[in-house]
């Protein structure tokens, strides 16, 4: 990595996607014609990278990818988007993490078929810790957990801000938890994790256990919910014709990590990542479909916000 430090640094999943759009799921031992394909780099880490760096901010991988035409495609997509891969350590002889999204057209449904492949998870020895300490955002999504809970200590103990997108209820994942300032659960998430009742229960509980500095909790279309020390209130969705919603998801975690780093406040960054994943969400693909930064001021300005 160069000198000039990094702004954003994610530990994570990275995969290679194939995306086919159908119209309808296929049923067993048939065979069904294809609409479009699309091969891309999928993964909630690496995605969100994408979005930062699309959106103005500059963006890093650390992990290890495999040495074979999945991995090599994976770090040619990172350097096309304006990630740095000089954090990346190529595996020989291994599989890197693959998948194939069907992309049902008519209802707009998807169902992702994934193997996670054999590459090693990166060890402590494999993080730039100058790097690191040097960052202003460290992104994580729950994999990799070794290095991310390092990772993690090293970096608030150098006041480093810790965005976790929080997905799923990983092995060792909960080790993390204390180390997180933006915690950006899903409900499913949220819900699982503290057994609540509600989404604002979940959000309450999640803040008063970890003491991250913010909960986002995302809902989806319905927006969400944001917890600090302002209190409790809600952020909107925007509603678009959707084309595609996959890595809409992603997309909201890196716009807002971007947003952050761009010294937005809470409540501004939730609306610029809204912002981000609807427009996402309007056009096909995972990563080509993000926005750059001036895409999600106009589609806020022409609905009389401007941050």
């Amino acid at each position: 990595m160069s000198e000039q430090w990094t702004e954003v640094i994610g530990i994570g999943s990275s995969v290679y996607d194939t995306l086919m759009v159908v119209d309808g799921f296929p049923t067993e031992d048939t065979k069904m014609q294809g609409i479009e394909t699309k091969v891309q780099g999928g993964g909630p880490c690496a995605t969100a990278l994408v979005a930062a760096a699309k959106l103005g901010v500059s963006t890093a991988y650390m992990g290890t990818i495999g040495d074979d035409p999945f991995g090599r495609y994976m770090l040619d997509d990172f350097k096309a988007w304006g990630v740095d891969v000089t954090g990346v350590r190529r595996v020989p002889d291994a599989i890197s993490f693959h998948s194939v999204v069907l992309l049902n057209r008519q209802n707009g449904s998807r169902t992702c078929i994934w193997n996670k492949g054999t590459v090693e998870q990166p060890t402590i020895g494999d993080l730039n810790e100058a790097a690191l300490t040097h960052a202003k955002v460290l992104h994580l999504d729950g994999h990799m957990t070794e290095a991310a809970i390092y990772a993690a200590k090293l970096c608030r103990n150098h006041g480093v801000k810790i965005s976790y997108d929080a997905g799923g209820l990983y092995p060792g994942v909960k080790g993390l938890l204390p180390y997180v300032d933006y915690m950006i659960p899903s409900e499913e998430y949220a819900l699982k994790l503290t057994q609540a009742a509600t989404a604002e229960e979940a959000a309450q509980k999640i803040y008063h256990e970890y003491h991250p500095e913010l909960v986002v909790l995302t809902q989806g279309v319905k927006g969400g919910i944001i917890l600090d020390e302002q209190g409790m209130r809600r952020y909107d969705s925007y509603p678009v014709k959707v084309a595609d919603s996959n890595g809409c998801g992603d997309t909201f975690h890196g716009a807002f990590v971007a947003a952050r780093v761009k010294g937005m406040s809470v409540d501004q960054a939730c609306c610029y990542a809204s912002a981000a994943a609807a427009v996402k969400c309007t056009r096909l693909g995972a990563r080509c479909a993000i926005p750059a930064d001036h895409e999600c001021r106009s589609f806020l300005r022409e609905r009389g916000i401007t941050l």
